[in-house]
């Protein structure tokens, strides 16, 4: 299996990269190879951080209904930027918001604020 430098074109024989990961090009610049796995683990890696964004927001909204006194008004911006986060984060699973976050949201106003949104 052959490693390409992405500036010039030259091959490199994957051997080479055994005990480094990156060696110089004849061509001045870096060439790196990373394992499948590496990159597998640092796709999860970001996706997990996109989860835990999404928990931080749902949790936010949660406890400012809860435990605040904010607005209705706010804590409506604050669920439209948390459905926007879901649509940009996971465009496919954009609709489990509705599934999800919105019934959460609006049993906690009946139970902790005594009535719907905007009642």
């Amino acid at each position: 299996m052959a490693i390409r430098c992405p500036y010039c074109g030259r091959e490199y024989d994957v051997t080479l990269f055994e005990f480094e990961r990156e060696i110089s090009c004849v061509c001045g610049h870096m060439v790196r190879f990373e394992h499948r796995e590496h990159l597998e683990r640092r796709e999860s890696s970001i996706e997990e951080e996109k989860i835990n964004e999404i928990k931080r927001l749902a949790d936010r909204i949660a406890f400012l209904i809860v435990s605040t006194d904010y607005p209705e008004i706010d804590i409506m911006i604050e669920k439209e930027r948390l459905r926007e986060k879901i649509e940009e984060s996971f465009p496919d699973k954009a609709y489990l918001y509705e599934l999800i976050y919105e019934p959460r949201f609006r049993r906690l106003f009946e139970q902790f604020r005594g009535y719907g949104e905007f009642d």
